[in-house]
Parts: C-alpha cells; structure tokens; sequence
C-alpha cells in the first residue's frame, strides 16, 4: 500500500554508481511503497571536463549543460524511481573557509534547489520526506520557493573527520546538518554516539544486504572469465581498496603464507599502493577490479570463505561493512579483524582477529568450515539483516516523528 508521502533522497552515490551503495538500497526499498525521486549529486565541471564522452556523464548531457531532460525512470531490479539531474556545480572543495567559499557554495545548492522546486512541480509532490544521505554540503536546499518537507532526515555512513578531502568542509557541514535535522540516522554504533545529541538522537540503523540483487533464483551461477584458469580454493574480498582502512600488509602476509589458496579482491585500487606495498608482486593474488553489483554473485557463488581485512583505526571503529550480509548470504565462512563494535556484534557466526598470526589461522579453520548447520546459520543471520528488514525501522521512526510534529 502507498504510503502518504514521497520521498526527495540527495545521496553521496549517484544511481548509476559502478559499485553499490547503501543509500541505493535504502532508495529501491522505499520505491516498493513510495514515491522515490533521487537527487544526483551535481557533477562539477572538473568532471565534465575529464569525462564528458564517459558515462555516467554523456547519458545527462542535456541535463547537465542545458537543464534539459533531468527526469530519468530508473530500473533498480524491478523496483523503479526517478532520477533528477541538476546542472554542472563549481568545483569549491579547494577554498578555505570563509566568505568566497559560502558563496560558492550557496550557488551550487541552487542548482540543487532548482531541481527540487521543479520536481515538486512537475510531480505534485503534496507530502514529502527529505532524506539525504552522508552529503551534509547539501543539507540545506531550502528556500522560500520551494514547498517544505514534512522531515528533514541525515544519515551518516562514514566517520567524515577521517578522509582528508571531505573533512576540509564536511565536519563543520555535517554538524550544522544534525543540528538541522528532525532525524538523524547512522550505520554504526560509533556513528551514533557521536552525532546524537540530547536534543536530537542518533538512531543506528546498519548497512543490509539486497537478496533480490544476490539470488539466483530461476538461473544458475556462471563462473566468471576470470575466474575460469583459478585452480586453488577462493579467498574473496569485495570493497575499495582504501589505505585508510585495509590492512595491506595484512593481505600481502596472507598472500605469502597461503600460497595453496588464490586472493581474489575485486574493488577499486590505486595501483601506486599495490606497487608501494608490493602487493603487485604477489603470484596469488588476483585484482578484479570494480564490478556491478549484478555481477557479485557469480564471484560469491565460487568463493571458499570471505575476509574483511580492516585496519583498527579511528575510521574504521564507525564501520558496519556492507558487504558482510553479503557474504553470509552465500554462506561463507567470514575472517574479520576485530575493528569495531559493529563488527564484534556478529562474533557468533564469523572468526574475529586480534592480530595477523590469529588472521591466518582463521583462515586455515575457515576453509575447513564446512558444517551444515554453521552454513545455515550464516544464511539465517543475512536473511534477518535485509534493507527489507530496515526499512520497516525507517518508517517505523519516520512515521513516530511526523505523529510527534503534529502534536
């Protein structure tokens, strides 16, 4: 059943974006019941300019140059919504703070405000919520044109103090977010004690897995081609490759003290790292390189366990890794270092790791890990932390705090 209003989400991923993202499951499962219009974040021109002939860019030309065509009905397996292109931004993020770079700033919103004001047009948006997703910039977008949302909602999925680029402005944007916001939600533990407040609360509410997306119902798993010439057992890692939060000597010492198995990590990396930290030379190893989220499953159905090889840093304690449901989907042994509270939260059906030498051994209990009812209950664990499953916590909080408005 419809629900009485629609939704306005502004997230840090695009729609379109090669590796899936958290706030495109929270999107999808609320267009099963809502009214989903989903915000592009602007391209900039510095974007423009580098990748013009490129998709994601060259399907919006007209949208991001014109103003044209900004309206997009976007198929997210079976559940559709509409995506809503502003025009090109002004890179900013070089600016200092002050005058000049509030100025900017105020002008790249309205490129964002333009958007909405013309989406609540053209859709006769009545009723909506405004959601946006660790983008806190573009938090306020509101002015005296444009319709006021019944709620105003932040979420943080990241410890924004920690990557250097979105710390320079986004620690001052994201706390002038919260202190905006009627809801503030947050993907872990960490997350929330640091953003709530007496006033507003942080509620945690962790990444999920999409089971639609990692089914093969009505088809069978194809191995994919590069997988084709593996002859070994499969450790598998699926994520960015961020020295800011994998252990890469971690991954180098499995590399060489499991030579019997093949690491295969599929995700985005700089190859300067791999060089730095001689990854590269690793016989075992084999980069995949970022893949659609379509694709994963093919690479899950042939892996023989999973690993989450994070560093235990400030950023990675603020971490529930989205993949991790993914994994226990399959059923797959998962090794895990002991990073977060989030984490240890899962204890009973993954191997946590206090150091390296405990990371390898867990390997070798891993791939000997093949009890049915451990496998099932991996499954049962996945299937009881799906976005279906999180989004009855959305609404239920949602509707909780439009009833305490109209009172």
């Amino acid at each position: 059943m419809k629900e009485n209003y629609d939704l306005i989400i502004l997230g840090l991923a695009r729609w379109d974006n090669t590796l899936y993202s958290s706030i495109l499951g929270i999107a999808k499962e609320f267009a099963k019941t809502n009214r989903v219009f989903y915000i592009d974040r602007p391209f900039s021109y510095k974007d423009y300019l580098i990748e013009k002939e490129l998709n994601p860019i060259s399907i919006r030309k007209d949208a991001i140059l014109y103003g044209k065509n900004i309206y997009k009905k976007v198929n997210l397996n079976g559940t559709s919504m509409i995506s809503v292109t502003p025009k090109m931004s002004i890179p900013i993020n070089f600016l200092p703070e002050g005058f000049l770079y509030e100025f900017a700033l105020k002008y790249n919103k309205s490129l964002v405000s333009t958007v909405i004001e013309k989406t609540i047009q053209d859709y006769n948006i009545q009723n909506y919520v405004y959601f946006n997703s660790f983008l806190p910039n573009y938090f306020d977008i509101f002015n005296s044109k444009i319709k006021a949302p019944i709620l105003k909602i932040y979420r943080s999925s990241d410890d924004i103090s920690q990557e250097k680029y979105i710390a320079k402005h986004g620690i001052k944007k994201e706390k002038e977010a919260v202190e905006q916001a009627d809801i503030v939600f947050t993907s872990s533990y960490k997350l929330a004690e640091k953003l709530g407040t007496n006033k507003i609360p942080a509620h945690r509410i962790p990444n999920a897995v999409d089971p639609e997306l990692f089914s093969f119902e009505n088809e069978l798993a194809q191995k994919p081609i590069e997988l084709l010439n593996v002859k070994s057992r499969i450790i598998l890692f699926m994520g960015r490759l961020s020295k800011l939060r994998i252990d890469f000597e971690l991954l180098k010492k499995i590399a060489s003290e499991k030579t019997e198995y093949t690491l295969v990590l599929i995700g985005t990396y700089e190859q300067t790292d791999l060089i730095e930290t001689g990854l590269n030379n690793c016989k075992n190893i084999l980069f995949i390189g970022p893949k659609p989220a379509i694709q994963l499953k093919n690479y899950l159905a042939f892996a023989d366990c999973a690993i989450i090889p994070f560093l235990k840093n400030t950023l990675t304690e603020s971490i529930y890794p989205l993949k991790i449901n993914e994994y226990l989907l399959f059923g797959l042994p998962i090794i895990s270092s002991n990073f977060s509270e989030d984490i240890r939260s899962l204890k009973n059906v993954i191997y946590l790791s206090e150091n390296h030498d405990e990371f390898i051994q867990n390997i070798d209990l891993a791939m000997n890990d093949n009890s049915e009812e451990k496998r099932i209950e991996r499954i049962q664990t996945a299937q009881s932390n799906t976005w279906q499953e999180r989004i009855k916590i959305f609404k239920k909080l949602i509707n909780e705090k439009i009833e305490e408005k109209r009172l």
